[in-house]
């Protein structure tokens, strides 16, 4: 038994040794990586014949798996991209991290950094706010012989359809979604509670502007608040103002309605008669039951 366990610990300890070999030197300063720093920021000026010069006549491209060969010339030439169609545009590291540069042992070079770029896109106004891992394979010349770039490539999607003009859905102006949120507000008017609940999915959520966009109400958690309003209020009125819409939205493949309401009521404390202006926004499932409630107004209305 003694000799059985040194034979597992022996054979524990090689299986660790060769789980833990060496394949190379790991730098965070190295003149590879003041060329990667010197490529970006030549791009962040827009020197494209500065650019040319940290990579190899030849370079292989790769970016999200997505390959090609092209000049130092062509892609140097093609980095104006960035200058020429974002304001602000600068790089960084991604906070909280560093490059590394790593030499293998047949001598070869590679550096790995993560970068955020940020900008504004000068046609569309939309916000780059992207994160690129970045891989650069240097040759025994110090030069970058192949570049790795692996993003999201959604902003680049949405820059590229703002551009265009796209129907997305339609608008009615006479639709039953819209008929079920007025007598939504009837019911609300009769002061029924359970009738409320019935216009609603069972994991609806409620949401308003005084309380706050990221805080959310459920069904049961709405009900109770609406009965508080109908004990401390009376004569509860709805105006409606202009007319509601229903969107179909076919990016979601979902319907909303829009509506504008003058919203009154008497307070029972103190007697007082609060008027306010309201925008509904309800959105529909496919069985016609509410799924989400959000509420704009302004609390000015209520306080003295």
């Amino acid at each position: 038994m003694k000799n059985f366990a040194v034979l597992l610990i022996l054979t524990l300890l090689a299986s660790t040794s060769v789980a833990q070999k060496k394949n190379g030197t790991v730098f965070n300063e190295h003149e590879t990586i003041d060329a990667t720093r010197g490529f970006w920021d030549a791009v962040k000026k827009g020197d494209a014949e500065k650019v040319k010069t940290y990579f190899a006549d030849s370079v292989l491209i790769i970016r999200n798996g997505n390959d090609w060969e092209t000049s130092a010339e062509n892609f140097s030439k093609n980095t104006s991209y960035w200058i020429n169609n974002f304001v602000n545009f600068n790089v960084e590291d991604s906070p909280g991290s560093y490059p590394d540069a790593i030499e293998y042992p047949d001598g070869k070079m590679w550096v790995q950094d993560w970068l955020q770029l940020t900008g504004t896109n000068e046609k569309t106004g939309i916000n780059l706010d992207l994160h690129m891992h970045c891989l650069y394979a240097f040759n025994d010349d110090g030069k970058i012989a192949a570049f790795f770039q692996y993003y999201n490539n959604n902003v680049f999607e949405n820059i590229r359809d703002a551009q265009t003009t796209r129907e997305n859905g339609k608008v009615y102006i006479n639709h039953p979604h819209i008929a079920t949120v007025r007598k939504l507000l009837n019911t609300y008017v009769a002061e029924d509670v359970e009738g409320l609940k019935n216009f609603f999915t069972e994991d609806a959520i409620f949401s308003s502007l005084p309380g706050g966009y990221d805080v959310t109400m459920n069904l049961e958690e709405r009900a109770a608040d609406v009965a508080d309003h109908f004990a401390t209020r009376k004569d509860i009125h709805f105006e409606q103002v202009g007319y509601p819409d229903c969107i179909f939205y076919e990016l979601n493949n979902g319907y909303v309605v829009y509506s504008w309401w003058n919203y009154s009521y008497t307070d029972e404390e103190s007697g007082k008669k609060v008027e306010m202006p309201l925008m509904l926004s309800h959105s529909f499932n496919d069985d016609g039951k509410i799924v989400r409630e959000m509420a704009y107004f302004s609390t000015n209305h209520v306080t003295d």
